[in-house]
């Protein structure tokens, strides 16, 4: 692949696979690091196809590396317990119309939503992320975890409900 079509791949759907990668590490430091390992992997590939959904393509990389990474820290942690220090608050910063109130109050509810977000198991919150974060239909996500379309809708129907369970609570 060219560096001049990585890098309009980098133009137009790197702020969505960034904002992708924070969601996952919860970190900067860790999303700086998926991130430049997404566009590296794919441009080691060779090639992006236009014409499917170059994004999905992209998600999937980082999904892949991700969950890869995951998979090497819980064998280290069977080795030797690893002490991680996070640093970094996670925030996502958007122009909004509106009073002040109406955006402390949106940007409270948003919080609140990661949060219970980030309480899900691994499986369901890549899903939960794909499917509403990054608008990925229920094929997409399942051709990129490799999973069945089925699989797919049972994970969201159960995180949907964990999500509205503790959204009554709080």
């Amino acid at each position: 692949m060219e560096s001049v079509s990585i890098e309009k791949y980098i133009e137009e759907y790197g702020k969505d696979v960034y904002s992708f990668c924070m969601y996952l590490t919860k970190n900067r430091f860790d999303a700086d690091d998926l991130y430049q390992q997404t566009f590296l992997v794919a441009y080691e590939k060779g090639s992006i196809d236009s014409d499917k959904n170059p994004k999905s393509y992209l998600i999937t990389i980082a999904v892949n590396i991700w969950n890869n990474q995951i998979r090497k820290t819980m064998w280290r942690r069977k080795k030797a317990d690893i002490i991680q220090y996070d640093e970094d608050a996670l925030e996502r910063i958007e122009d909004k119309d509106g009073s002040i109130e109406e955006e402390l109050i949106d940007k409270e509810e948003k919080n609140r939503i990661r949060k219970i977000v980030d309480t899900l198991p691994d499986k369901m919150r890549i899903v939960i992320l794909m499917f509403y974060m990054e608008d990925m239909s229920i094929e997409d996500i399942a051709a990129a975890l490799k999973i069945p379309a089925g699989t797919v809708k049972s994970r969201l129907f159960k995180a949907k409900k964990i999500l509205k369970e503790k959204m009554a609570y709080e």
